[in-house]
């Protein structure tokens, strides 16, 4: 008869577990306005840096809109000098009685659209400023960059299916 001690002590647990690591942050790349693709400036399944280039579009139509909103703006401010100088030659005209309160009234009238006209102006260059910066792909996050949807020259649009590519974030990770 074989007899054994049995004695208590501490033993390792080992146990496998099929699961799925992903990313705790994975973001989607899109594009924000509509354009062609210049050039893919990231290399896929790199780890990219937050605030890297992943895309270029072409500038130039974004650039030439720009342009054209400089020029508004400035046409703004000079119907804005012109309003306000006319205002100018009429306020003491009128305190004299020398021209009409319509005629005042319409000088004012003119300088405060003079000057809403700026304003839009502003927000309309504003606007063109953003979209142009929006040529510019960058990846909002550190991490593992995905394959790249789209080619070179590929006419890149907003809304679903614009997927370009996606980064995903390897610190901290999750294990399903």
């Amino acid at each position: 008869v074989n007899a054994v001690k049995v004695e208590p002590q501490t033993v390792p647990v080992a146990t496998s577990f099929v699961a799925e690591v992903e990313s705790s942050h994975q973001v989607d790349i899109v594009s924000r306005v509509n354009g062609f693709l210049d050039k893919i400036k990231y290399q896929e399944g790199d780890v990219v840096k937050q605030g890297q280039t992943l895309f270029l579009m072409d500038q130039k139509p974004f650039i030439a809109q720009v342009d054209a909103m400089r020029g508004a703006l400035a046409n703004s401010k000079a119907q804005l000098w012109t309003a306000q100088a006319n205002l100018n030659r009429v306020k003491p005209l009128a305190k004299l009685d020398a021209a009409s309160k319509s005629d005042l009234d319409n000088a004012i009238g003119s300088v405060q659209a003079a000057k809403a006209a700026v304003d839009q102006a502003k927000a309309r260059l504003d606007e063109a400023e953003l979209n142009l910066g929006y040529t510019v792909i960058k990846s909002p996050v550190t991490g593992v960059s995905g394959d790249s949807k789209v080619r070179e020259g590929a006419y890149l649009s907003v809304g679903p299916g614009g997927d370009l590519t996606y980064v995903a974030q390897l610190d901290p990770v999750w294990v399903n």
